[in-house]
């Protein structure tokens, strides 16, 4: 994906969990200076005025659950891969963990610049954000220098973005930090081939579902996707190369009644019960080395 290409959707990803008004995506909203919402000019557009909307439950779902499950898994250090401009360090900072941010420069420097501003205070357990590519092994290594704790690695929204050849050279980074340190790997976007259609699907009806072929074209060619390259659309075709990988794969739900989610507020209540039902049918993984 183009540097240009990977700062938007990053943005994109905070300002649609902001709009729901989760209070620490606001913050660091505004801490970055930002403003809007940058698909919020289809609300004008009668058949696309959802699509907003569509995206945003399907942001919150995924950073919601992947939160929910950190606080079950109960490893001390997250390394949170390819983390974006998520604001999940001021959820998880004073909860006591100790919490690590990666990206590629083109975000984590920024990240870096701005950290005064994101995290006032500095939760005493916060270590930073570091610039790493992912799929280079040793640059994972050195990610965690010093730091000799359990962990756990979210990747959430990256792996649909990699090759095949960069898929598994990040699983053997995860591996020889989960062997150094143990923990798990959480991947709460294990369904990709079906969160998005589903969730066009109860919210815009018949509409949606015509949308959403159109919608992955101008995806794929806007951060420069080949389906057949990247492989992995599926939870099979996950759960298989990672199993063969050597890791052990735990398949758990995506959604859970007790999860805090904001953006049901804004479903009238026939495509809330839709929604709620899909979700019921997908699952994310926790990803631990095998015995």
């Amino acid at each position: 994906m183009a540097k240009k290409n990977i700062k938007d959707t990053a943005y994109t990803n905070l300002l649609m969990l902001a709009d729901l008004g989760i209070p620490e995506a606001v913050r660091f909203r505004d801490a970055l200076g930002l403003e809007g919402n940058p698909m919020q000019s289809l609300a004008r557009v009668p058949f696309a005025s959802k699509i907003p909307l569509c995206i945003s439950t399907i942001s919150e779902i995924l950073y919601q659950r992947t939160n929910d499950l950190i606080d079950q898994e109960r490893n001390p250090t997250i390394l949170d891969l390819a983390c974006g401009y998520s604001p999940r360090v001021l959820v998880m900072a004073p909860r006591g963990y100790t919490y690590i941010g990666a990206d590629l420069p083109v975000v984590a420097e920024e990240l870096i610049a701005k950290r005064s501003q994101l995290i006032p205070g500095s939760p005493n357990l916060f270590a930073g954000y570091r610039c790493v590519d992912v799929a280079d092994e040793e640059q994972m290594q050195r990610v965690l220098a010093g730091l000799r704790e359990r962990i756990t690695i979210v990747t959430q929204g990256l792996l649909t973005y990699l090759t095949i050849e960069q898929k598994l050279e990040l699983m053997q980074g995860i591996r020889s930090l989960l062997e150094r340190d143990g923990g798990c790997w959480i991947i709460p976007d294990a369904c990709p081939d079906r969160m998005l259609p589903a969730t066009f699907d109860a919210i815009m009806g018949r509409v949606g579902s015509s949308m959403v072929q159109g919608i992955y074209k101008i995806v794929d060619k806007q951060v420069g996707r080949s389906r057949e390259e990247n492989g992995w659309q599926s939870i099979d075709e996950m759960t298989d190369a990672l199993e063969g990988f050597g890791f052990s794969v735990k398949r758990v739900p995506l959604y859970r009644r007790e999860l805090p989610l904001w953006c049901l507020d804004r479903l009238d209540p026939k495509a809330e019960d839709r929604l709620i039902v899909a979700w019921q049918s997908m699952s994310s993984l926790v990803v631990t080395l095998s015995e």
